[in-house]
């Protein structure tokens, strides 16, 4: 059963690579633990953003996930790198840690990074709202 969109969330707009994203927010340890468990479609924006407190080495896993992900590791406004997070039903459970200390992660449904040209050493700009965060 997909995870319904709450009401309270709202969609934001962040800039990577020059480029307009519509993402979720997950700056709770409730929302980044939930993340995008049991979506099976994206739609109405272009993925989530987990915002961490300060930086840190992170994992994520695709349990209970069924779509394949891009993972974007942020430091300082800039991509770190990207990787790939399998499907967990097709693909048994993964666990895919950042490259190093990051303080955001964007999840996009899988390729959309590429679609996007983001790369190491992209720029990422956020609205002053997420900036204060």
């Amino acid at each position: 059963m997909e995870a319904p969109l709450r009401t309270d969330e709202e969609i934001k707009s962040i800039h990577v690579n020059g480029k307009k994203i519509s993402v979720r927010i997950a700056d709770t340890a409730e929302e980044r633990e939930r993340g995008l468990t049991g979506i099976t479609k994206i739609e109405g924006y272009d993925g989530m953003l987990f915002i961490f407190g300060n930086d840190d080495d992170v994992s994520f896993w695709n349990k209970e996930t069924p779509l394949d992900l891009d993972l974007v590791w942020i430091k300082d406004k800039r991509v770190l790198g990207v990787d790939f997070l399998p499907s967990e039903p097709r693909n048994g459970l993964k666990i895919v840690p950042s490259p190093g200390a990051v303080d955001m992660v964007l999840e996009l449904p899988r390729g959309r990074a590429d679609e996007l040209s983001i790369m190491s050493g992209a720029l990422v700009s956020l609205p002053l709202e997420l900036e204060l965060k």
